[in-house]
């Protein structure tokens, strides 16, 4: 996108973390942003620190889970600003343990905040940002363990692996339209935020690098050289396999 000023954007999982750094990002890019959070007290709390008299950043408490709710944000931000050019599909939890001593209570949270967060907001968004006839932009959260499978993290994983996956079908899918809408999935390594307190990358990092992306239509989109080597021998080994067989 050539012009962020003045373009409206939803970010969900917008309350804190990366979704915040983005928001705060989006803001000062002069940008109107619809925060969507469940956390409905803090959400509250940052989106008056940013608004500028109501008229730039609206809050708007919703469950990702719920399509209902997802359908009832893309209405509310067209009511408010008239059109929505960008969405930050971001919101995302992760458990550990064992895969096959994790509670399917727990395989189901995760994986319907992480991916099907993911699905209902593009099958809600997508639809407004092409109906708005401008440039636009999808960006997705996944993390490292889209493309670098940890222990212990398996519906963490399987959701991430879903979110790079569902953002390359949505990419060809805007290409073979021939429309000005780019896709980013944004794989973060080691960032500092309340779902990984030992992180070392500020969430600001992130903000920028999304930031970069939608000007330069970065399809793949990381944001440091954490596990660089491991990536390259995962896929260098999956390459291997499959030069063998064609051999």
């Amino acid at each position: 996108m050539e012009r962020l000023e003045g373009r409206t954007a939803v970010v969900t999982g917008a309350a804190s973390g990366i979704g915040l750094a983005i928001v705060e990002a989006f803001v000062g890019e002069g940008m109107r942003v619809v925060m969507v959070d469940i956390d409905e007290e803090n959400l509250g709390t940052q989106a008056s620190r940013l608004s500028d008299q109501g008229e730039h950043v609206l809050a708007l408490p919703a469950d990702v889970t719920d399509p209902d709710a997802v359908e009832s944000v893309g209405r509310a931000a067209l009511e408010r600003f008239g059109t929505l050019n960008v969405v930050v599909n971001n919101a995302g939890v992760v458990t550990g343990g064992h895969a096959w001593e994790i509670p399917l209570e727990e395989w189901h949270r995760v994986i319907d905040i992480d991916l099907w967060g993911v699905i209902h907001g593009i099958r809600s968004f997508v639809p407004l940002i092409l109906a708005s006839g401008e440039e636009g932009h999808v960006v997705n959260t996944a993390s490292m363990a889209a493309v670098l499978p940890r222990g212990n993290l398996g519906p963490y994983t399987v959701a991430k692996h879903g979110v790079l996956g569902l953002s390359d079908v949505l990419g060809a899918e805007f290409e073979a339209m021939g429309v000005p809408i780019g896709v980013s999935v944004v794989m973060p390594g080691m960032i500092k935020t309340a779902m990984n307190p030992i992180g070392t990358v500020a969430s600001d990092v992130v903000a920028a690098h999304v930031l970069d992306a939608m000007r330069t239509q970065r399809r793949y989109v990381f944001t440091d050289d954490h596990h660089a080597d491991a990536m390259r021998d995962r896929i260098g080994a999956i390459l291997a396999a499959k030069a063998q067989e064609s051999g």
